[in-house]
């Protein structure tokens, strides 16, 4: 029963926050709020690795792609392939789902470490629910009322 309804609520929580990526196009994914803030695309890609770290704590499932946008990265400013990070924010949800769907109703009480403390598979997979959701409402901000930002690249090279 606890599995059934933690799908159901995946689902949910999946189509929430797919409204506001399906919007994102070639002319508003690099929108961000302010200059210091990640693009809307950029943040798309981030909530797609965090599925992937979160699966690897609730699940013991290694990240099967490339982390680019988690662990304290900032958006530089870098292009980034659209498509791309569409699919991999879809097949991010699919994996989840099926972790999701392989864990017994007894397995989610069981404690699993997370950045904040030991706490129970269905704890961590709700926290995930509300990361996913926090980073939607970013990203719907940011193409309704963000722009793109030009950044300036220092002597150096680097961007500043």
């Amino acid at each position: 029963m606890t599995t059934q309804l933690l799908i159901q609520l995946w689902q949910t929580n999946q189509n929430s926050v797919l409204g506001p990526i399906r919007k994102l196009s070639p002319d508003n994914y690099r929108n961000r709020l302010m200059p210091t803030t990640a693009s809307a695309g950029f943040i798309a890609l981030h909530t797609a690795e965090a599925m992937h770290r979160f699966a690897q704590m609730i699940f013991n499932r290694e990240p099967t792609i490339l982390l680019q946008a988690t662990g304290g990265v900032m958006d530089e400013g870098n292009l980034l392939d659209l498509p791309t990070v569409l699919q991999t924010v879809n097949e991010s949800f699919a994996m989840v789902e099926e972790q999701i769907r392989q864990t017994t109703d007894e397995q989610w009480a069981e404690p699993v470490a997370s950045p904040f403390g030991e706490a129970s598979r269905m704890q961590v997979l709700a926290f995930l629910m509300h990361h996913n959701s926090y980073h939607a409402g970013q990203i719907a901000q940011a193409i309704k009322k963000g722009r793109v930002f030009v950044r300036n690249v220092a002597a150096s090279g680097t961007i500043a």
